[in-house]
């Protein structure tokens, strides 16, 4: 779990540096936006190039057949988000605090869940290969 935490504060501080860097560009320019307008902005464009990234990877994956992956990937998506969310809705409503660690295990939770998905369908499919065969 040491590692989702470091890669979690990684990303935290990237996003922290990055956010540092717009807010001192726009106190640079003659109008500078409010931070609502900065957030209608970056968040936006974020959104816009996230989709664009993400219509030739589903292509690609549409094209290969894995509809298996493309919906892991959305559930792990939504997991992530909702695993974020509870800790979040838990700090707010001060029902609890906001812990890296729950995310983290929230998320081994389902990682685990999916090995053990992938090992039965794997075990499925070399036991149907294997009556195939005999026929």
């Amino acid at each position: 779990m040491a590692v989702f935490k470091d890669w979690l504060y990684r990303f935290l501080t990237f996003i922290a540096r990055f956010h540092d860097s717009i807010v001192s560009y726009n106190q640079g320019i003659a109008a500078p936006f409010t931070d609502k307008e900065l957030h209608f902005i970056v968040i936006g464009l974020f959104g816009l190039l996230f989709f664009l990234l993400a219509i030739p990877l589903f292509r690609f994956l549409t094209r290969k057949g894995w509809y298996g992956l493309m919906a892991w990937l959305f559930t792990f998506s939504t997991i992530l988000f909702i695993t974020f969310a509870i800790e979040v809705g838990q700090l707010l409503t001060k029902t609890g605090s906001f812990q890296t660690m729950d995310i983290a295990y929230g998320i081994a939770g389902f990682l685990a869940a999916s090995a053990i998905i992938a090992a039965v369908y794997l075990l499925v499919s070399l036991i149907r290969r294997l009556f195939q065969k005999d026929k």
